[in-house]
């Protein structure tokens, strides 16, 4: 979810925040590949060892079928989508990953995808693979199959269009109804104020909270983006996974 491409620290791409991705410079991962000889996976999914929790043989499982049948409902619509992705799922806290969903995750090309989910929420891990994980992947394959067309970028409006793209993918194909996908009610204004930023600057406010309490301002201003520039010219956030952000813009305004 979301938390979307500052730097590997801050994220390689971002669903939508928090996330804390200095968590990984203090674990001591203990990686355990599920499924090997078990047959062929589409996904290839690692289970490290964090915070003192040990996935369970059932919760391992749950994550391989999710990610296995995701990867494969995305291929028939993303045929570009890289072979050979690797899954890796580590325990977080519950500063680690997105409040209102239980989990988090980032995509490092070129074919990896990190999830972090909080195994103490309600229901633990079960409820929040069975609740999340296939919206969550659809976001973090959109941008994979991105990244492999137009290279990854650090300026605003490129992540501000890539997490439109996959937000409104994990929307439209998925079923998500994400609280980072809701249209903002001024969305104009809103494209100004990120429009008007000065270039390599800082992404965390944007892509997460603001100083002023807004959260998701690019990606709820990004979805209303690809919304409007599908209303006007056609097509899909799978069609247009590859359009330029310049594309995407001329087509919204």
């Amino acid at each position: 979810t979301p938390n979307s491409q500052l730097t590997v620290e801050d994220s390689e791409r971002l669903r939508p925040m928090p996330r804390s991705h200095s968590l990984l410079a203090t674990l001591a991962l203990l990686t355990v590949v599920a499924g090997s000889g078990c047959g062929r996976h589409e996904v290839q999914t690692e289970f490290h060892f964090a915070h003192g929790y040990h996935f369970s043989n059932a919760e391992r499982a749950a994550i391989q079928s999710v990610a296995d049948a995701t990867a494969r409902e995305v291929r028939t619509l993303l045929p570009t989508l890289p072979s050979g992705i690797v899954l890796r799922v580590l325990a977080g806290e519950p500063g680690d990953v997105i409040p209102e969903t239980g989990e988090t995750a980032l995509a490092i090309p070129p074919a990896t995808v990190q999830l972090t989910i909080d195994p103490t929420r309600p229901g633990g891990v079960a409820a929040v693979v069975d609740r999340e994980l296939r919206a969550c992947l659809f976001h973090e394959f959109h941008h994979l199959v991105r990244y492999q067309a137009v290279g990854r970028s650090h300026e605003l409006m490129d992540n501000v269009v890539l997490e439109g793209l996959a937000t409104a993918f994990e929307r439209d194909f998925a079923g998500a109804r994400s609280p980072w996908g809701i249209h903002p009610e001024a969305p104009e204004q809103w494209l100004e104020e990120l429009l008007a930023q000065p270039p390599g600057v800082e992404l965390r406010p944007w892509l997460g909270r603001h100083d002023d309490g807004r959260r998701w301002i690019g990606l709820r201003t990004g979805t209303w983006l690809v919304d409007r520039a599908i209303a006007k010219g056609g097509g899909s956030p799978a069609s247009l996974v590859a359009a330029r952000t310049a594309d995407i813009l001329g087509r919204a305004r």
